[in-house]
């Protein structure tokens, strides 16, 4: 795909935005805004992970739906669900990965990221358990291999809350065990940052008398002996200023590896975080030590899910209270439950949240978890697409650069693609979009995929490999970089290699290129060598710093672009910036053309302004310019008023 800028003098766009409409070629464009649209993926309660077209299939689904990042389990039950030589070092080589995945030569977390990036959405793993070593299982191997390393409290047993068994979080072997953890995955894969959530970092408030933290509480107060009661205040401070100092060191481990990583956290509500499992994370927030934030915001009702959304941002669209600062408002994206064993939120309740957020300037929202999208709930995933997700949206933690381009996919039955030989289709294997073509070694067939590099930069190269009882078990594949080359046997009678199957890491200059070949004649078991298609994934990891520009709209500069999909309803949305001094920018969709009127009143119900009176709009997006110098301090009323229908929404202006 590429991509243009597309700049407008500041005159420009204030007539632009004072006529409430832009210009033909603006609207047949892509624009991309900037929000976040998580979901978690998880092990349990769900079969996606354990099936590499399951997994394949959801991550085309969230793409359709308009997702744009995803955080997939990497960490629970004292397993990880990816290989990991850290496992291996502290546990021995049984634990290297989650038996009922080792049991499948599967590393679903790389597959999920092939899979995700191939449509430009980001991975973030998530360490679901953090410091928690087992559930209900009293800590676990773990703590059998490490007992000291295992949580106590003032009955000297370790701390089971909530059925979790805790590790001692304070413990700088515990602490390091699971830095270590977090980096092998950011150093080993292609990611885009990692996740903690209410056990990361966290511990139980009940927790603080092992025998090191004992020692170490005496060091630092002069002799004295811990509090007999955990929620003593000042014990509390103390024990969360542990997990907070140690969250800082852990985020200055990451950026080490690259200023790209996001450090996303996914907290309880404040302050029942703070009383009941030490997380402090408004501190977290104003020590710079979060990137996104997502408070996990779990109710079954609307009304209270309200109240918690005004508890983190304030009671009004205006307020610059809450436990979540205006400076830090573009990082919040609030968890959302849509299912939790049988029970679950449907598409109701979901518009009503996203609404909630979008009129409180909340930039987007992260889902509670990917089961709770589909057929079983009201299919929440297509009400999102259809309402809320239908254009692009990057994280705002990109500023405005597109940092997962889609990937350059060439299939056997495109332009793009050179055929020597006898190569016919083959309508089974279905490959990668309904058939695959085929050729028999002997007849000199070979094909060269090509393709347009839209940037110099590293990519890894994958070809997707049909599966077939019919087909060789050496199909040779070979990648072709600007500086160096890569080649690959696929064994295309195998059915766990059905899919995407990576065949080198290499540098290509930017413009039209043959980026990699299948020969047929290389078979030497004189069976069928099935083609399909084949792919460049941008390499983050090696090329961080190159640019995919995009035009993004930039509420902060008071743009507003019509979108290319037409709005399903006629809505008046929250003006930006919210409160205002001395202009903000008002923006309303229209379902289709109509009369509108725009006009603004003061609390006392008295007009002070018309911004549009009968005035014949279009269909789509339009955002108007209010300029409010001649107005005192205080709450307004704008008004949307059509032959249809009238909606109203507030706004502050402070001087």
């Amino acid at each position: 795909m590429k991509y243009s800028i597309k700049t407008i003098c500041s005159f420009s766009v204030f007539m632009l935005l004072l006529s409430g409409a832009w210009n033909q070629n603006a609207q047949a464009q892509t624009y991309y805004d900037e929000e976040i649209r998580g979901i978690w993926v998880t092990n349990v309660d769900s079969d996606v992970m354990f099936s590499k077209a399951k997994l394949a299939e959801s991550m085309n689904y969230l793409a359709e739906q308009g997702f744009n990042v995803i955080f997939p389990v990497v960490w629970n039950k004292g397993y990880t669900l990816h290989p990991s030589d850290v496992m291996v070092e502290y546990f021995g080589e049984s634990y290297r990965q989650d038996p009922a995945l080792s049991n499948q030569n599967r590393d679903p977390l790389q597959e999920i990221i092939v899979e995700a990036h191939k449509h430009g959405m980001e991975v973030i793993p998530w360490f679901e358990y953090g410091f928690a070593a087992s559930f209900s299982q009293n800590g676990g191997h773990i703590v059998q291999t490490y007992p000291h390393w295992a949580s106590k409290g003032t009955d000297g047993e370790i701390v089971t809350k909530n059925g979790f068994d805790w590790l001692n979080a304070i413990h700088p072997e515990v602490q390091d065990f699971m830095k270590e953890l977090i980096l092998e995955v950011i150093k080993n894969y292609d990611v885009d940052g990692f996740q903690g959530d209410d056990r990361l970092p966290a511990m139980a408030s009940e927790a603080g008398y092992s025998d090191y933290t004992v020692e170490l509480y005496r060091s630092e107060h002069d002799g004295e002996e811990p509090p007999f009661n955990p929620g003593q205040v000042s014990f509390l401070e103390w024990k969360a200023g542990k997990l907070t100092t140690w969250l800082g060191e852990l985020h200055s481990a990451v950026k080490a590896e690259g200023d790209q990583y996001i450090v996303s956290l996914s907290p309880s509500i404040f302050d029942f975080s703070y009383r009941e499992y030490l997380q402090n994370w408004p501190t977290w927030l104003d020590s710079g030590y979060v990137d996104m934030i997502h408070p996990q915001a779990y109710r079954y009702d609307i009304s209270s899910y309200k109240q918690l959304i005004r508890g983190l941002v304030g009671p009004n669209p205006g307020s610059t209270g809450g436990y979540v600062k205006p400076k830090d408002r573009k990082k919040l994206a609030p968890g959302v439950l849509i299912k939790a064993g049988s029970n679950t939120n449907g598409a109701s309740y979901v518009k009503s949240a996203v609404d909630y957020h979008r009129e409180f300037n909340i930039p987007g929202e992260v889902f509670f978890f990917y089961e709770g999208l589909r057929n079983r709930n009201e299919f929440v995933g297509d009400t999102l697409g259809k309402y809320y997700y239908n254009t692009p949206a990057i994280l705002p933690f990109r500023e405005r650069k597109l940092w997962r381009p889609e990937a350059e996919i060439v299939n056997e039955t495109d332009t793009d693609v050179e055929l020597s030989g006898n190569w016919t289709v083959a309508n089974t294997p279905a490959g990668y979009e309904g058939r695959s073509v085929k050729a028999e070694p002997g007849n000199g067939a070979t094909l060269s995929w090509l393709a347009e590099v839209p940037k110099s930069a590293w990519y890894n190269v994958y070809v997707y490999a049909p599966y077939s009882n019919e087909a060789t078990d050496q199909a040779y594949v070979e990648a072709f970089g600007s500086e160096d080359s890569a080649s690959v046997s696929i064994n295309q009678r195998v059915p766990a290699n059905e899919g995407w199957t990576h065949v080198g890491n290499l540098y290509f200059e930017k413009g039209f290129t043959k980026f990699a070949r299948i020969v047929a004649d290389s078979s030497s078991d004189n069976r069928t060598v099935f083609a399909d298609a084949a792919m460049l994934l941008l390499d983050r990891k090696k090329s961080p710093d190159v640019d995919f520009e995009v035009l993004v709209t930039d509420l902060e500069d008071e743009e507003w672009e019509n979108r290319t999909v037409q709005p399903q309803k006629t809505s008046l949305l929250q003006n930006y910036p919210n409160p205002f001094n001395p202009a903000t920018t008002i923006r309303f969709e229209l379902a289709q053309s109509q009369e509108i009127s725009l006009e603004i009143f003061n609390m006392l119900g008295q007009k002070v302004a018309v911004l549009n009176e009968n005035e014949m709009l279009s269909a789509g997006r339009h955002s108007i310019l209010f300029d409010a110098s001649h107005l005192s301090s205080g709450t307004y009323i704008y008004r949307l008023k059509s032959d249809q229908q009238v909606i109203s929404k507030t706004m502050t202006l402070i001087k």
